[in-house]
């Protein structure tokens, strides 16, 4: 590890404060590709979950580079707006696929059905693949009120029963959308998204977490200085088995 890498812990969770978004992207995509290379020589297969966000930009990029067995490997995401189909500039889905998966040959890319009539039927059915696949790794930003993936503090509930729920987005969480370019107006965003859930994360036995700019520098500190509660949904990080949060000195700003 670089002598100009700033590292810490806040309770478990281990934290890397990097020279720029770019360094701690490609430093996460090295240890991603060596987890998943461990996973696929000692099962013969893998599963990842990925996450969607332009904060993840330098580590896809750097991803794509490594050297994985990608055949082997099998990939989810975290989340997908409701009513949203596949194609749409915002999704989720899309998003992955042009910046991973129409680059890398993966054994599968299983994809939460946005529009789905039953969107209760649809979570469960991908909380099945989930559990028959058993992903060693998941790749995570932060919200900008401390969401992990679509679980705004609202609606977060660290000891729900679900892996994967629908649920109604708070104003900040859809402001970010605007923010992020995703969408032109609030008004434009969804109000409802189907997501995993943090029960689900804290089982994943490795975590890599990615959070860049100034505008997340408040999420970052309530993360590791706040208490571990609802009120900040990544808090629960700081009770993950094994996990690394990647930040920017902008992100890291206030920490």
């Amino acid at each position: 590890m670089s002598a100009n890498i700033r590292t810490f812990f806040r309770d478990r969770l281990e934290v890397r404060v990097f020279a720029n978004r770019g360094e701690a992207g490609a430093a996460g995509a090295e240890i991603a590709a060596a987890i998943m290379r461990a996973a696929t020589e000692r099962a013969g297969r893998a599963a990842v979950v990925f996450a969607s966000a332009v904060s993840q930009d330098p580590f896809l990029g750097s991803l794509r580079a490594q050297e994985i067995d990608w055949p082997r490997i099998t990939a989810f995401h975290m989340d997908e707006y409701a009513g949203m189909s596949g194609d749409h500039p915002a999704s989720f889905r899309r998003f992955l696929r042009e910046r991973l998966f129409d680059h890398v040959p993966v054994a599968a890319f299983h994809q939460l059905d946005g529009e789905a009539a039953d969107a209760e039927a649809e979570c469960q059915r991908y909380a099945g693949l989930l559990r028959q696949a058993e992903p060693c790794l998941v790749i995570m930003g932060i919200g900008e009120n401390g969401h992990l993936a679509f679980i705004d503090p609202p609606v977060c509930d660290f000891n729900d029963p679900r892996d994967v729920r629908a649920v109604a987005l708070d104003d900040v969480c859809r402001m970010q959308q605007v923010h992020d370019g995703a969408f032109a107006r609030l008004e434009d965003v969804p109000r409802r998204a189907l997501s995993l859930t943090v029960p689900f994360f804290l089982r994943v036995p490795r975590a890599l977490v990615f959070v860049n700019g100034e505008h997340k520098s408040a999420a970052v500190r309530a993360t590791l200085e706040g208490p571990v509660a609802p009120a900040c949904p990544a808090s629960a990080l700081r009770r993950h088995p094994s996990a690394i949060l990647f930040l920017d000195p902008a992100a890291a700003s206030l920490a």
